[in-house]
């Protein structure tokens, strides 16, 4: 298909009323929901695996959904440790150290060294290594021992943030009420009228409500 330059290939694919051939998260480089398969006709053979939301359309691309199926979340803990870890992941020490995850991970995060600080209890290193993972599922789909490693990886992350605002006291924020209605709106109507209004927040920065 042709699309504008400049572009990234989530805003193209919405763009080509193709939006339900690629998932989407949060647009913004974070979820790992729009994982793909890129081959570049300059580099016939080599395949790069990237975020649609983050990578620039480019003359001659051939673009394949990722085909890593996403697994359900595990509640975070508000209490993290190695134990709660090995309770909500039993997967943490199947791992046998051959480092297939480490050598496939396109942000260079140190997957294997970053496991055994999950067993060690380590979780505040942990979860600094974490800091640029994509979510791609690439050390997940590569380990023959089904470890889990990047959904470990956040949820660390995310039970670490829960521990820490349980510790602070947080002011109620004002926009909450007004933040529901405009993901209703956006949410709302068959999926035409959603890429719709998609396109016009793309344009305007607003919600048309």
């Amino acid at each position: 298909m042709q699309v504008d330059s400049g572009i990234t290939l989530v805003h193209a694919i919405w763009s080509a009323g193709r939006s339900e051939e690629i998932l989407t998260g949060c647009d913004g480089g974070v979820c790992g929901a729009c994982t793909v398969s890129i081959q570049l006709k300059e580099k016939p053979g080599k395949t790069i695996i990237d975020l649609a939301c983050c990578r620039l359309v480019e003359e001659g691309m051939t673009v394949f959904p990722y085909p890593v199926p996403p697994v359900p979340p595990v509640q975070p803990s508000s209490e993290p440790s190695a134990d709660t870890l090995r309770k909500a992941y039993p997967t943490l020490d199947r791992c046998t150290k051959c480092d297939a995850c480490t050598t496939v991970c396109p942000m260079g995060i140190p997957v294997m060294e970053s496991i055994k600080r999950m067993q060690a209890g380590a979780l505040e290193e942990v979860a600094e290594d974490y800091t640029t993972c994509i979510h791609c599922g690439q050390c997940r789909a590569i380990c023959e021992d089904r470890v889990q490693p990047h959904t470990m990886g956040m949820w660390v992350r995310r039970s670490l943030a829960i521990k820490s605002s349980a510790e602070t006291t947080v002011p109620v924020d004002e926009d909450a009420s007004r933040a529901e209605q405009e993901w209703a709106y956006l949410l709302s109507g068959d999926r035409k009228t959603q890429l719709q209004h998609c396109q016009q927040f793309r344009q305007t920065g607003k919600v048309g409500i």
